[in-house]
């Protein structure tokens, strides 16, 4: 999906600082076929996780069972555009998105089903659903935009453990929210755009207000937003002009954290990659005020970047060969960490030279099963 919306995994558990696992490995999701790619992933824990994204024109879900990707149906209509995925537990999961008829779609996993449901409209239609960040059973958060007389409108949806309502978001017509992420019930962050400019939103247990974002990068793209602590919080996305962005909050303002360039392995004419992205695609915080972030190169190859605070560490996942041992181009769109440990999902998609099919295909640093 163009301009892939990021996607907030459940907020993180401190862990102790300990040496990085750099053992990452690809695990292909079971009984696909066809052109399909995955946008969004969620991981409560080491035995479980959700992952979603399409299945050519179809909703997609797929679920972690501890050793293996399995599909999972879900009740949505073809066509439906999944805006993301989070989970608190094995038995509480939320998926948003937007269906054909410009209808904001929830579906709900209660430890046996997935129950369809929907985010209530928000002046006028169509509205669009693009991140959703569940931190507790009743207190759940989607984002998106709603069309309204005076156009397009960020809006914030709330679930309080037993209805969504639109929460106002004091955002003027043109603008839109793309990601959100919950540390606390009085501390969330939602970031999009207000015309060419960031949208920088914090929630405190009240009301949302905005942040200044950073004079450098004032006019930016927003994809994706992470937190873990109230003076922790990372946004990435992608300049006015084109090149990748990182801004760190530190409890009192945003400042630009110097990005990762990854160097191309190859000329970007050789390979396309499966979902577009400019600048980085996804963040998560590592449980010890670092931040994990992914997206590929201009050789399109995928690569995740580590931050520890003071340096960057690049990593370049394994990726499937094709015929004859050729390389395949991918993207990873979505990252999600274990609550507590150190432990990485990371879903996306690769395609293999000459193909303009693409494939859903997830990562992880954890061995692999016996």
């Amino acid at each position: 999906m163009a301009g892939t919306p990021g996607i907030a995994a459940r907020p993180n558990t401190r862990t102790p600082r300990k040496a990085e696992c750099r053992c990452w490995r690809f695990v292909r999701p079971e009984g696909l076929s066809g052109e399909t790619a995955l946008t969004g992933v969620t991981a409560p824990s080491t035995r479980t996780a959700w992952a979603v994204g399409r299945d050519g024109t179809a909703p997609l879900a797929v679920h972690w069972t501890g050793s293996r990707w399995r599909r999972t149906p879900l009740p949505l209509p073809d066509r439906t555009v999944l805006g993301g995925i989070s989970a608190a537990s094995a038995n509480d999961a939320w998926i948003v998105g937007t269906s054909a008829d410009g209808n904001a779609r929830t579906v709900h996993w209660n430890g046996r089903h997935w129950i369809p449901g929907a985010l209530p409209a928000s002046g006028g239609k169509p509205n669009s659903a693009r991140g959703v960040a569940e931190r507790a059973p009743g207190d759940v958060w989607a984002v998106g935009s709603g069309n309204g007389f005076a156009g397009t409108m960020a809006v914030t949806w709330h679930f309080n453990g037993r209805a969504w309502t639109v929460t106002p978001t004091g955002s003027g017509p043109g603008s839109t929210l793309n990601a959100v992420a919950a540390h606390a019930h009085d501390d969330a962050w939602a970031v999009g755009t207000a015309g060419t400019r960031q949208l920088l939103l914090h929630w405190n247990g009240r009301s949302w207000a905005a942040t200044t974002p950073p004079q450098s990068a004032a006019d930016a793209t927003p994809s994706a937003v992470a937190t873990d602590s109230p003076n922790n919080a990372w946004v990435v996305g992608t300049t006015s002009a084109g090149a990748s962005l990182v801004e760190h909050w530190d409890g009192g303002s945003w400042s630009v954290v110097p990005a990762p360039l990854p160097g191309s392995g190859r000329p970007a004419a050789r390979a396309r990659v499966p979902e577009a992205a400019n600048g980085p695609t996804a963040a998560v915080t590592d449980g010890q005020d670092g931040v994990w972030i992914s997206g590929a190169d201009t050789g399109s190859r995928p690569y995740l970047a580590h931050y520890n605070g003071t340096a960057w560490d690049i990593s370049r996942p394994p990726m499937p060969k094709a015929g004859s041992g050729r390389e395949t181009s991918g993207v990873i769109s979505a990252l999600a960490l274990v609550p507590g440990t150190q432990v990485i999902r990371a879903a996306g998609a690769f395609r293999a030279p000459g193909v303009t099919r693409s494939q859903a295909l997830t990562w992880t640093n954890t061995p692999r099963p016996r």
